[in-house]
């Protein structure tokens, strides 16, 4: 029984992800996306011959591509949201220097305001 490797490994996942979620460590929007791939985990461990079945379905003469499709598809998602939020911290984080110079200049030019008195 192979597969009971796979269903601990799953379950585990997922209460590893909930565990994190519960320490405030991994959002509750992020953490959707890994408990979805941990059921489909689950799902493909108690079911192992349904990766079979859709890929006969799908046209695909050897099932296990689907699986590895299925990964790639997923982390790439995965690596696009996490691109996408790179970009936006580093606007934000530019902006937040700006806004910094600005106050640091002002600050400046009150200082020298006050020592000309």
């Amino acid at each position: 029984m192979k597969n009971i490797y796979f269903i601990v490994l799953a379950i585990f996942v997922i209460l590893y992800v909930v565990h994190e979620v519960r320490k405030k460590k991994f959002s509750i929007k992020e953490s959707f996306w890994w408990i979805t791939a941990s059921l489909v985990m689950l799902i493909l461990a108690i079911f192992p011959y349904s990766i079979d079945k859709i890929a006969k379905f799908l046209n695909i003469a050897y099932p296990p591509s689907l699986l590895f499709v299925l990964c790639i598809v997923f982390l790439l998602f995965i690596n696009f949201r996490n691109s996408k939020k790179i970009a936006e911290h580093q606007e934000k984080i530019i902006e937040l220097a700006q806004h910094v110079a600005i106050l640091e200049n002002e600050l400046e030019d009150l200082r020298r305001k006050e020592r000309s008195k």
